[in-house]
């Protein structure tokens, strides 16, 4: 058990991190909507359906979110879990903060799913000691010529990541010695270079400059691994990485791995059409279902994270490679519809009114 001192700076540093997140993200839903010309006018529904099934469980959520996900057809689904509810009550609740950025180091997927496919590790580096691929501890200089000799990589931080920022792609032969020794310094104390993933035709030919990739939510709920909702996000504007930060667009993944009829970008702007001009729901993904089972074997490992991202390339012979996984990641519900589906109502009744995991976070 963690003393009473320490408990209380964990949970101090926990309320400070959420009540920023759901300052941040209610900042975000207001320029969202202002871009959309102020969403949908639904206040009215939300009224007569939102603020009535959310009192049972003493919570009443913003306007604003219900005006944002009613904005595509109009439809106000009270299931539909805000951003704000989602970072400062639902997330915490059922994934451990305190082991969160433990947990995601990329550094140590290899550690926690040794069973999973992932790419090849040329080095990296863990709070400012390099390693090769085994983890055996190198100098900077041996790790710069591994991956000289290397061919296509890419350097990435393995901490404090996200929206695809701050990854280098680095060509075989691109840099010399000195300016590879550069690359690795500027890469920070805990980086990861690896092999570039070769992607499937099939997600190659939606934009070929991006790898893309399939993230899915999983949550470990009553003893059982769930899938929620997955995407396919793909890169756009000739842009090297797929996220929708980035430029990119999301469109859904149905349970047969053929995807939805209309993408969604950063704007919520819906487009039925990729990159390359094909219609969204005239592709079926290779290799989903083997994406599917692994999460179902492999989640159940991590109880500490009870609600997880992964995220997916797929290779040309149709074989699943796991990117990473995310321990804190966002929703699916302007792709897919509210996250927990109906799992809703239990869900709701656990976080905010039985509170089964009481305790159970040490």
């Amino acid at each position: 058990m963690r003393s009473s001192v320490r408990a209380m700076a964990d949970g101090l540093y926990d309320l400070t991190e959420r009540k920023y997140r759901v300052w941040e993200y209610r900042r975000m839903a207001r320029r969202r909507l202002r871009a959309m010309g102020g969403g949908a006018d639904c206040r009215a529904a939300y009224r007569r359906t939102v603020v009535p099934y959310w009192a049972r469980f003493g919570v009443r959520p913003g306007l604003l979110w219900y005006r944002l996900f009613a904005a595509a057809d109009g439809t106000v689904d009270p299931r539909y879990i805000p951003d704000d509810l989602w970072f400062d009550r639902i997330l915490p609740y059922y994934s451990n903060p305190q082991f969160r950025r433990f947990g995601e180091d990329k550094n140590y997927h290899a550690v926690w799913l040794p069973e999973v496919r992932r790419p090849a590790t040329v080095a990296c580096r863990i709070a400012g000691v390099y390693y090769d691929g085994d983890y055996h501890i190198i100098s900077r200089e041996q790790a710069a010529e591994r991956c000289l000799a290397f061919g296509d990589l890419l350097l990435k931080p393995s901490v404090d990541s996200g929206e695809g920022h701050d990854i280098r792609f680095i060509r075989r032969g691109e840099l010399d010695r000195s300016a590879m020794l550069a690359a690795l310094d500027g890469a920070g104390g805990n980086f990861l270079a690896q092999e570039a993933v070769v992607q499937h035709e099939t997600l190659a030919r939606l934009h070929p400059d991006s790898v893309n990739t399939l993230r899915i939510i999983s949550f470990l709920f009553e003893n059982e691994v769930h899938i929620l909702s997955a995407i396919l996000r793909v890169g756009g504007s000739g842009s090297r990485v797929d996220n929708v930060g980035a430029g990119g667009s999301a469109c859904p993944v149905g349970p047969d791995g053929r995807l939805g009829r209309y993408s969604v970008n950063r704007q919520s702007q819906r487009s039925e059409y990729a990159p390359n001009g094909a219609r969204w729901d005239t592709v079926t993904l290779p290799g989903y279902e083997k994406a599917l089972a692994i999460i179902r074997a492999h989640h159940g490992k991590l109880a500490h994270f009870k609600l997880i991202g992964w995220d997916f390339a797929i290779d040309p012979a149709g074989e699943p490679v796991m990117i990473e996984f995310n321990t804190a990641p966002g929703q699916n519900q302007f792709c897919c519809g509210p996250t927990f589906g109906d799992l809703t109502d239990r869900v709701l009744t656990d976080v905010f009114l039985t509170k089964s995991l009481k305790g159970s976070q040490n």
